[in-house]
């Protein structure tokens, strides 16, 4: 059978990831970016400005609808006061995607919202939400309704609940709002009991407005699916539809961990960034620092550029593999070292031509000799250290931070655009950000990691051997020793009290694990998989299966199509990779695990509570390479499974790749773990922001291209 002659392929992206910043009229993921340390937007891909260019880009294609989506905080900057400019300013954009022969796909909430929503009515479960958004989304009916063909009210809502909860695997909230500091597992379930029926009763408000002024309209929303095995997905459903069990198990499982895992160490200070993180409990950050190519001082090279064709060498640690491929040029061969020492010692030698690494390693202040190097290139990349513990020690990263914020760097520590962050307070939360304080209880969390040091006298704490202090190429000790000894001070009341545990650089991590890391896994699995991943709960509210205080009557039924967002999921056989998923909630999709049979069993599931609505894949995508599959086959295989669920007879409307172009993806950095665009735009180092294709470009073209050729010849 394959495609029918209307299937709908296409292509999207979203406001926040694509329009510039503007300072007037900033979302929460705005502030929370800035609050949070992380990424900011920037420029993104200037879409505001350059929407011809992307729009025309798909019709060429071939692509049949263009999704993007409305930044609430442009068109009502201020609570009941609308912008009739940033109205138009849609108009156009929808204008121009009709006038390249396209329908329209518009959503209404990506992910952000205004501050002031925020702010003063209580944002998402605030008592006035519903009416709130419902108003929102009339007004841009009235603008441009008659262009839109698709609505989309919220992207992902089931992925909205994790501004409200943290379990204790997680080190902060993953997006805003966030609740108070030391709010309990309670206070989270509370704030999800409210969140579900005001998503709901909003979006079904929404839609009875816009179909009022366009009977025909489709409106509908596009939860995130991960794919599970049948079995599984059913017993997680079942679970969805008792809440009272569903509640119980989820603070069960979240509010702390299982069991306290004991490592050789306390603690690890070694170079260790946010982004290498995936297993255990982090401090904030105690160092800024990124990317850097160190050459000897007599070298002529000028920029990276020369570098192709050569030898540089890099310590096989962390994330320098990906960093290494991104930022040097093609043709560079790669050395690889054990730590620092050895490679500065080979670039002295002639051994290699350049080092690349953390600017912070590379050549720290405490160096000898300094003048015999120098920088290349600095700031490729943006990137903050913690100290990291095992898992169970949250109290005890409680006073790290504390020793954290006491630390006094050195002036301009070696790279760092913010030497280090001189006070631990990141915040929480909005509200910590828009009232300047938060609610800090005495006691975070279990006390039995620190209670184990105590009782041992000193606190042992791993620091890698090329680090200053270490190094027998630095002289005096660096800002991990210092930080280490302030540690051993805040904990037990004396910096003596401390042994120092060296550490090879690529090995770092080992020293954390414990024989009874596993039962954490399994207890992290069965809290996150209650109700965190189970993102069928939106279409079982729709579907009349969900208790009516999640799911008020009004919106049952509440849908014209069965939209649906898909990109990773485990088979039966591969459930022990479930780190994997998490690290992907976390920006990195490289090692995303992908499983294409769980988009046929999501849309034979859906086509078979919907049968009388359309199916719609609504985002689908992958960066360069995820799982060990290319992006090229990871869309052949994707694609695949959408035509055998066709040949079963599925009502499968259309299928929209993800995303036209590179974007900001969310407070992560740029790079190849989160850069799904078919057209590769270099947002940090490219001032035009070129538009380059990428292969998967003529793939995406060749399957529309077949497509339309099947079905010119139906008979």
């Amino acid at each position: 059978m394959g495609f029918p002659s209307d299937f709908l392929f296409g292509t999207a992206n979203a406001d926040h990831q694509v329009e510039a910043h503007d300072p007037s009229r900033e979302d929460v993921w705005d502030l929370w970016e800035r609050s949070q340390k992380l990424t900011e937007r920037g420029r993104a891909t200037d879409f505001q400005h350059r929407y011809e260019e992307d729009i025309a880009a798909a019709a060429e294609l071939g692509c049949k609808v263009f999704r993007f989506s409305i930044a609430w905080a442009r068109v009502e900057p201020e609570c009941g006061s609308f912008d009739p400019e940033m109205l138009d300013h849609y108009r156009k954009v929808a204008d121009c995607v009709k006038g390249h022969g396209m329908q329209l796909m518009v959503t209404l909430h990506h992910f952000v919202w205004p501050l002031w929503l925020e702010r003063d009515h209580g944002g998402m479960i605030g008592k006035g939400f519903p009416d709130l958004f419902a108003r929102f989304a009339d007004r841009v009916a009235e603008a441009f309704g008659d262009r839109v063909d698709w609505w989309i009210t919220f992207n992902e809502p089931s992925q909205l609940t994790f501004g409200y909860i943290k379990p204790w695997w997680q080190s902060r909230y993953y997006m805003p709002p966030g609740l108070p500091r030391g709010s309990e597992v309670d206070a989270e379930a509370e704030a999800v009991g409210r969140l579900i029926p005001n998503l709901f009763r909003a979006h079904a408000r929404a839609r009875g407005l816009i179909r009022t002024r366009n009977p025909e309209a489709r409106v509908g929303v596009n939860p995130l699916v991960t794919g599970f095995p049948p079995w599984l997905q059913k017993l997680m459903d079942w679970g969805a539809c008792h809440r009272g069990l569903q509640e119980a198990l989820f603070k069960f499982t979240s509010k702390g961990a299982l069991v306290s895992e004991r490592g050789d160490v306390d603690l690890v200070i070694g170079g260790i960034s946010v982004a290498d993180e995936t297993r255990h409990e982090f401090s904030d950050p105690y160092l800024r620092t990124g990317k850097a190519v160190l050459v000897r001082a007599d070298h002529a090279f000028g920029s990276v550029a020369d570098l192709a064709g050569k030898k540089v060498g890099l310590v096989a640690v962390g994330n320098q593999a990906e960093g290494w491929r991104r930022d040097l040029p093609a043709g560079t061969r790669r050395q690889a070292f054990r730590n620092y020492d050895d490679a500065r010692s080979s670039l002295e030698a002639g051994g290699v031509d350049a080092l690349y690494g953390d600017a912070f390693f590379l050549m720290p202040p405490e160096l000898r000799d300094q003048d015999r190097f120098r920088f290349l290139a600095e700031h490729l990349s943006d990137e903050n250290y913690v100290v990291v513990a095992p898992h169970g020690h949250a109290r005890l990263v409680e006073m790290v931070d504390r020793a954290v914020a006491d630390v006094v760097p050195s002036e301009h520590e070696a790279g760092a655009p913010e030497p280090v962050q001189r006070k631990a307070t990141v915040p929480c939360s909005l509200h910590e950000v828009f009232r300047g304080e938060d609610s800090l209880p005495e006691r975070l969390s279990s006390g039995r990691g620190v209670r184990r040091v105590r009782r041992r006298g000193k606190i042992r704490i791993g620091i890698r051997t090329d680090a200053p202090g270490l190094s027998e190429h630095c002289d005096g000790d660096g800002l991990e020793m210092r930080l280490a000894r302030r540690i051993a001070a805040e904990v037990l009341g004396d910096e003596s009290k401390l042994e120092i545990v060296p550490l090879v650089p690529g090995r770092r991590l080992e020293v954390l694990t414990s024989k009874s890391s596993w039962l954490n896994w399994a207890w992290r699995f069965w809290g996150t998989t209650c109700l965190i991943a189970n993102s069928n709960w939106w279409y079982l509210g729709t579907s009349g299966r969900l208790p009516e205080e999640l799911c008020p009557a009004e919106a049952v039924g509440a849908q014209d199509f069965v939209g649906l967002d898909y990109y990773w999921g485990l088979p039966t056989t591969g459930l022990h990779r479930f780190r994997l998923l998490e690290d992907a909630a976390h920006g990195r999709f490289l090692k995303a695990p992908v499983w294409p049979r769980g988009l046929f069993h999501a849309l034979r599931r859906f086509g078979r509570w919907f049968p009388d609505q359309d199916l719609f894949i609504v985002e689908n995508g992958c960066p360069p390479k995820a799982g060990g599959m290319s992006r090229g086959g990871y869309m052949d295989a994707h694609l695949d499974q959408v035509e055998k669920a066709l040949d079963e007879g599925l009502r499968i409307k259309g299928y929209n790749w993800w995303s036209i172009t590179s974007n900001r993806e969310w407070g992560h950095p740029f790079d190849p773990n989160t850069d799904f665009g078919l057209y590769f735009v270099d947002l940090d180092r490219d001032p035009e922001l070129r538009r380059v294709p990428t292969d998967e470009v003529d793939r995406f073209r060749a399957w529309i291209a077949k497509a339309e050729s099947a079905t010119s010849q139906e008979p």
